[in-house]
């Protein structure tokens, strides 16, 4: 089993980039074990707007576009990124507010 040392968020960083678009930024540590990487958006009431799966990270730096798939998402959005490497077994978690465009 994988140490969840190696398998740290460094960091996440979540920017709208339009009312229908979220640009993501996200950081691993160095020494991870090529972890699956679930990203999820949820609205102002914690309905997941959003959700993007990567298995087996190979690079620890990922950028990549959300797109909001239901129409009337209430800001603020809040956007979590889940490690693991087995589907009910997380590895770390963290969760950012979205930068709002101005």
């Amino acid at each position: 089993m994988a140490d969840p040392l190696e398998n740290t968020i460094r960091s996440i960083t979540g920017t709208e980039i339009s009312n229908r678009r979220v640009q993501v930024l996200v950081d691993l540590e160095e020494q991870h074990t090529k972890p699956n990487l679930a990203m999820i958006l949820t609205d102002a009431h914690g309905n997941e707007v959003s959700r993007s799966l990567i298995m087996g990270m190979i690079d620890p730096h990922v950028e990549f576009t959300l797109h909001i798939r239901v129409p009337d998402a209430q800001p603020p959005l809040m956007l979590t990124g889940i490690t693991f490497m087995e589907e009910d077994q997380p590895l770390d978690s963290k969760s950012v507010e979205v930068k709002q465009i101005a």
